[in-house]
């Protein structure tokens, strides 16, 4: 079997491909790492040799990554700052009364952070600390005080104590709306281009799934547009690139100000919904209580 230390390249290594490619140049990097522009240039060929694959594309004073670069170079910076992450939490351990929330990056981003300062202006005694990821968690290694998570409960790992059903349906930019033909059918949806997600989480719905609960013809070809993060999914629809699937409230402030429409009147409601998880021993505790009236109150409004 082949081991990890001998499969990946040395992080010394790593490390100088991450810093030309985010800051865009060699000579960049020898400058942010204290070494020769041709003591990076010597590395990142080394990089390349290994793999067996360019990762560059030189030009006369400019670099470009290539396909493969671009792929190690998003799952490098990621790994990356994960690591610097978890250092500063070992260096500076999190205080014992803080408040530890995680959550989605698209649950974050579309409802929980535009409603934190209702939460923050009712308890300002509290310490709050928000975790954002799209790997899957489990309660039961300890660190997370209240889990905001996607899917069916009940939960292995711990109890839910409030939950939010969900409905999805297609969504995109009034413009992308705009553009369509005056006698549209929403069972046309399969011919237009759709946005999709490869979710780290199983249970998001996929497009495929999402057109057989509706009982419409599927798509008979992959979408040209897939992205890791359903935030970026719908931050493309915004712009215009087509239709994604629209969970109704998670995006209830962009269809609300109009960034989003909603297209055709066929939606599904999977069974999964927004639950708020918590680890058996910490349910008592105040901070968490009242962190869970709080969201339960927002939940109600949403309804």
């Amino acid at each position: 079997m082949t081991t990890f230390k001998r499969s990946v390249p040395s992080l010394g290594t790593l490390a100088v491909f991450e810093a030309a490619a985010r800051l865009g140049g060699f000579t960049k990097a020898a400058n942010e790492l204290g070494v020769t522009q041709a003591a990076v240039s010597r590395q990142i060929r080394t990089l390349e040799d290994d793999l067996n694959t360019p990762l560059f594309v030189r030009a006369h004073r400019k670099i470009q990554l290539t396909r493969a670069g671009r792929v190690l170079a998003e799952a490098v910076g990621q790994s990356f700052e994960r690591i610097s992450d978890a250092i500063e939490v070992v260096r500076n351990p999190t205080p014992a009364d803080t408040l530890i929330v995680s959550t989605t990056l698209a649950f974050s981003h579309f409802w929980l952070l535009p409603r934190l300062p209702s939460f923050r202006n009712e308890h300002p005694e509290l310490e709050l600390r928000v975790i954002s990821q799209d790997v899957p968690v489990d309660l039961r290694d300890g660190g997370v005080d209240v889990l905001l998570r996607f899917g069916k409960s009940p939960f292995r790992d711990g109890t839910a104590l409030v939950s939010h059903p969900e409905t999805a349906y297609p969504v995109c930019s009034p413009d992308f709306a705009d553009g369509l033909p005056e006698d549209f059918d929403i069972a046309r949806l399969c011919e237009l281009p759709l946005i999709e997600i490869d979710p780290e989480e199983p249970s998001w719905l996929t497009w495929r799934q999402w057109f057989t609960m509706a009982g419409l013809k599927r798509p008979s070809r992959r979408s040209g547009l897939r992205f890791n993060h359903y935030s970026d999914a719908v931050y493309a629809a915004i712009n215009g690139e087509g239709v994604t699937l629209g969970w109704h409230n998670l995006l209830e402030r962009p269809l609300a100000d109009g960034r989003l429409v909603r297209l055709g009147d066929v939606s599904v409601t999977p069974g999964d919904g927004h639950h708020v998880v918590v680890p058996d021993h910490v349910r008592d505790e105040p901070a968490v209580e009242a962190f869970v009236a709080w969201i339960e109150a927002a939940f109600a409004s949403d309804l």
